[in-house]
């Protein structure tokens, strides 16, 4: 495994998408709305906002495809990923407190598997850079050069999109049967 070329930065950031993809993982799956839930989605939040917010400070490698400019000290591609991730944390924990009124309940689900998503790429791209037997299928050869990227990336990056997207047809049917069960009680009741 190669963690030889990660600083102090690159360490906290590391830890906290950790406790971001176990805050956010578990409350992926678990649809409870107690207080364990407020507090797993406080701690992806915090962890998301720390973790994105490091992005910015770490310039060993990203990728430029406007100016076509690729290495380290280039802002881009995934600098622009982390960007996404923070509006959709964001946006997701805003709307967590608003859930009653109808265009929040379905925007914070959403958002939060928007912002996993992101993160769950990323955790995918970081394996195939430092896990030595994930290495090899992460590269291709160009034009005889070996270059990142390959067609074993594009594929889980696939699924992991297929995935969020079923998940987020889950979420919002969820929501959907939640609102319109809550609904038909205060039609009982009045």
């Amino acid at each position: 495994m190669r963690i030889e070329d990660i600083g102090l930065l690159g360490w906290l950031h590391t830890l906290a998408c950790i406790a971001a993809l176990v805050a956010g993982g578990w409350n992926s799956v678990t649809f409870d709305r107690t207080r364990w839930h407020r507090l797993r989605g406080d701690v992806y939040a915090w962890s998301m906002v720390t973790a994105n917010g490091l992005v910015f400070v770490i310039y060993d490698f990203d990728m430029d495809f406007i100016n076509m400019r690729f290495g380290p000290n280039v802002f881009g591609f995934f600098h622009w990923l982390a960007i996404a991730a923070l509006v959709f944390t964001l946006v997701g924990w805003f709307a967590s407190t608003r859930q009653r009124h109808g265009v929040w309940a379905y925007t914070h689900p959403v958002a939060m598997a928007l912002s996993y998503y992101i993160l769950l790429g990323g955790l995918a791209n970081e394996l195939f850079v430092r896990v030595n037997m994930l290495r090899p299928l992460a590269t291709t050869i160009v034009n005889g050069e070996t270059r990142f990227g390959s067609q074993v990336i594009g594929m889980t990056q696939s699924a992991l999109m297929l995935a969020t997207f079923l998940l987020i047809i889950v979420y919002i049917v969820r929501v959907a049967l939640r609102r319109r069960k809550r609904k038909a009680g205060r039609a009982v009741t009045a």
